[in-house]
């Protein structure tokens, strides 16, 4: 279990900015329906200021689903977020990460997007990691499937090779994909393989990555 209490309160301590804040939000997310909480999540990285983008790995007790990259907004949003499920019943908490995310703006649902492995039973919310990979805007597909342990761990066969697919589409580099050596099967190849054969069929060229990915030679 995360302890998401300590995270907030470590956090606070290293930022006095944030003290406050935190305190207010944590409190606020005790209640994931009030306007509030809803306020106090999109505001994150406003009331944080220049500490907002920081780089906050967390080390001790916390699951190897954690990036370098993560931000002390991703960690906060994460901690609100993870409050904010205690307060209504598990049935319904999938719903509400992806209400949150669909309401969210691009930075929210980048921390979202980021931090959904620490969530608890992750493999619920699913749903919320899957419009990620749907999204136009490229940061927010980033956000899922770069850098990230969730696709790897919950998506579906066919949803992760259509991850991958759409990186190869929208030049994101695919090394940055987790998991990609132990998830590249017969049906992935098989798509890089037909989406070479289109491209070389229009005259377009072949993106770098179908070769990388059809060696079988990634990371």
């Amino acid at each position: 279990m995360v302890d998401i209490a300590r995270i907030l309160e470590d956090f606070a301590r290293n930022e006095p900015s944030a003290r406050a804040f935190a305190a207010r939000a944590f409190d606020a997310a005790g209640d994931a329906q009030s306007v509030a909480f809803r306020a106090m999540f999109a505001s994150v990285a406003r009331r944080l200021g220049t500490a907002a983008g920081e780089p906050a790995t967390r080390a001790p007790g916390v699951p190897d689903t954690t990036r370098p990259h993560w931000t002390l907004t991703d960690w906060i949003r994460a901690a609100l977020l993870f409050r904010a499920l205690a307060s209504v019943a598990p049935e319904r908490q999938p719903a509400l990460v992806q209400g949150l995310f669909e309401a969210g703006e691009i930075g929210e649902q980048e921390s979202i997007l980021r931090t959904l492995a620490l969530l608890p039973e992750a493999k619920r919310f699913v749903e919320t990691g899957l419009l990620g990979c749907r999204t136009n805007a490229r940061r927010v597909f980033e956000a899922i499937a770069c850098d990230n342990a969730y696709p790897e761990r919950y998506f579906s066969e066919l949803s992760y090779n259509q991850m991958v697919l759409k990186a190869i589409f929208i030049e994101v580099p695919v090394a940055r994909i987790e998991g990609l050596s132990r998830r590249r099967g017969p049906e992935l190849v098989r798509m890089a393989r037909d989406y070479a054969s289109e491209r070389r069929a229009a005259g377009r060229p072949v993106p770098a990555d179908i070769d990388l990915l059809l060696s079988g030679s990634m990371p």
